[in-house]
């Protein structure tokens, strides 16, 4: 069993820095959220982002719970609404875990990250994250696609894709990607960690 820190921008694994893949995918472009910063002001976007921040990582635990036959909080209208959106979508796609809230590292390229899902999804073997937020961005696909790779090395498991779940206001947003692409959009990635080695020097 592997000795494992979550910090800010890596884990630290068995004393060995991992670079997380969100912090990697850091280094590209956001003009929608620059858009969004300058309309809005740093500050009170700032503020937005934490909070929605905190609700993602309470809609992951009561996930995580729900998947594991453990007792579902929901305190409030959002979350209640959310889980409830959330187990009707399980229901209909035939979720079965194999791994929940999963961590997984990369020794090539030195990065690692924690899967949500990988499990069975209508009959395929796949890696799902999910999502909180009102699109779904182009890094979530360069984030699934980086952990494909690495469990796929990890473990000699090969999946049959990636797919990310985002619920937010009532909307769902659920987009299927096939092993092949996972493939391409890694190729993306690859280049983003040099970016981001030549940036930070790590």
């Amino acid at each position: 069993m592997s000795e494992i820190e979550v910090k800010k921008d890596h884990y630290l694994i068995d004393g060995k820095k991992y670079v997380r893949v969100t912090r990697i995918l850091d280094v590209i472009a956001k003009p929608e959220f620059y858009r969004w910063y300058g309309k809005h002001g740093y500050k009170k976007c700032k503020d937005i982002m934490n909070d929605r921040a905190a609700f993602g990582t309470r809609v992951h635990k009561e996930i995580f719970n729900h998947l594991s036959g453990e007792e579902v909080w929901t305190d409030n209208k959002e979350m209640k609404d959310t889980m409830d959106i959330f187990t009707s979508w399980a229901g209909e796609h035939n979720l079965d875990p194999l791994f929940l809230e999963h961590h997984i590292k990369n020794d090539e390229y030195m990065y690692a990250g924690t899967s949500d899902f990988i499990g069975f999804c209508d009959g395929k073997k796949m890696l799902l994250d999910w999502k909180t937020s009102k699109a779904l961005y182009d890094n979530f696909y360069l984030q699934v696609a980086a952990y494909l790779y690495a469990f796929e090395k990890e473990t000699g498991t090969e999946l049959d894709g990636a797919g990310i779940l985002g619920i937010r206001n009532g909307v769902v947003l659920f987009d299927k990607i096939s092993r092949d692409e996972c493939m391409k959009l890694f190729d993306v990635f690859k280049a983003a960690r040099r970016i981001y080695k030549w940036k930070y020097g790590k």
